[in-house]
Parts: C-alpha cells; sequence; structure tokens
C-alpha cells in the first residue's frame, strides 16, 4: 500500500516530473479552455439570434442555450482554478490531481465523499464543461437537421 505522505511518483518509483512541464502543460490548458469558452460565448449568440436555424424549434433552442450557458459557467469555474492549480501544486504528477483548496461555497464540501473534501479537482469543471458543449452542439446539429 502506498505511502500516504508521499507524493504519487514516489510509490510508483518514477522521477518527479519537472515543474516547469506541469506548468507549461497548465499554460497549454489555459489557452485551451479560453478558446473554448470563447466559441460556447459565440455559440450563445449565434444559437440565440432571431434567425438562426433552430429558431423553429423553441424547445429543442432552449435545451441547446441551457447546455451551453452551463457549459460557459463551468468554463469560468475552470478558469479561475487554473491559477490555484499553480499556487497549490505540490508533489503531484499532473495538475488534474491537484487538490484545489477553494470552495465557492463551504457547505457543498459536505455533499462530497470524505477522500475528496481537500479540495476541488480540475475535472470537476473542465468536464461538465466539455460535455454540455457537446451536447449544445448535438441539440443545434439535430435541430437544424432537414426533415422529410
Amino acid at each position: 500500500m502506498a505511502d500516504p505522505e508521499q507524493p504519487d511518483w514516489w510509490a510508483a518509483g518514477l522521477t518527479p516530473p519537472s515543474p516547469d512541464k506541469l506548468t507549461k502543460a497548465l499554460e497549454f490548458f489555459k489557452d485551451w479552455t479560453n478558446y473554448l469558452l470563447v466559441t460556447t460565448v459565440a455559440a450563445i449568440g449565434w444559437v440565440a439570434a432571431e434567425k438562426a436555424t433552430i429558431a423553429n424549434h423553441p424547445r429543442l433552442k432552449f435545451f441547446c442555450l441551457l447546455a451551453l450557458g452551463l457549459s460557459a459557467v463551468f468554463g469560468i469555474l475552470t478558469q479561475a482554478m487554473v491559477p490555484l492549480i499553480q499556487e497549490q501544486r505540490r508533489n503531484e504528477t499532473s495538475n488534474y490531481s491537484v487538490p484545489v483548496k477553494f470552495w465557492f461555497w463551504p457547505k457543498l464540501a459536505r455533499l462530497v465523499e470524505p477522500q475528496w473534501r481537500d479540495g476541488m479537482r480540475l475535472t470537476w469543471m473542465c468536464f461538465p464543461q466539455h460535455l454540455l458543449l457537446i451536447i449544445g452542439i448535438m441539440l443545434y446539429v439535430y435541430a437544424a437537421w432537414p426533415k422529410r
């Protein structure tokens, strides 16, 4: 059993990753998330337009905008976590495993399994961001697909 006091790489007998590599990877991730957020906001404007392709499908348009809007919210929260990850990273081998000691609503910590209460993980925000964007795109395509 791995010693909880030792970092992940130590238990596996690996060489620790260079902090510069993790910083560069986090920078790439930040850029990717920023581009994705800008694209999502543009998609929201496109779908919400009066003359949008799916204007004739109000229910699908609503759910598409809901998915895209929630994706944007998770994108903003993801961007907010990036500097915290850089500051709080210690011996982790991945930026995704850094426990960010910040709770935008501390009472939420009680809803999380005890082993995760030490902090939020980056994937808790970026995974919903990506998934909701994909759902929004799929809803748009479905509504815009020519019907026979």
